[in-house]
């Protein structure tokens, strides 16, 4: 297996992704909202990708926020982690 160039951070509701994707904005944190990769069996079927570099600053924020979510995960994304 290719060596993962993002993380994907999971969530349980609709509503968990979209409060992760403001704190992580508001953050300054690059990120892009995804479509949950197929891969991955979570009650949501939107995710937040993350640089390598990013995940635990992104970690941090979300987690000083209140934001709950189902994990976090290596993952290879065909398109440019940003």
């Amino acid at each position: 297996m290719d060596e993962p160039n993002c993380f994907v951070i999971l969530f349980h509701s609709t509503h968990q992704a979209l409060r992760g994707e403001e704190v992580l904005k508001a953050a300054g944190i690059e990120h892009a909202v995804i479509n949950t990769p197929r891969e991955f069996s979570v009650d949501c079927g939107i995710s937040l990708r993350v640089g390598v570099t990013s995940r635990e600053e992104a970690e941090r924020a979300l987690r000083a926020e209140g934001v709950v979510f189902a994990g976090i995960a290596p993952y290879r994304s065909r398109f440019q982690a940003r």
